[in-house]
């Protein structure tokens, strides 16, 4: 079946939030990784071993966790049509 010019408009205007978010997801991501370089390296004299590898890591992927969870949980509330 076709879609009416509201229905397009509708999904269009669901497609431009949710590319909006991402964008909003990578660049706080890159924000949180340059959090997490000062969190755990501190300074550029500082020896950059396993453990604040480890450390930038964890810190990291905890980050991108939550902000996965909020998007599919973003995602979920668009697909039902409640935003």
């Amino acid at each position: 079946h076709t879609m009416d010019s509201g229905q397009i408009d509708q999904q269009l205007a669901q497609d431009l939030e949710l590319e909006r978010q991402k964008g909003k997801i990578q660049q706080e991501i890159f924000q949180k990784s340059e959090m997490c370089w000062d969190m755990c390296v501190g300074s550029m004299s500082a020896k950059f071993d396993g453990k604040t590898e480890s450390c930038i890591v964890n810190c990291v992927e905890r980050y991108v966790d939550t902000a996965v969870a909020i998007q599919k949980r973003f995602q979920e509330k668009l697909s039902m049509g409640r935003m």
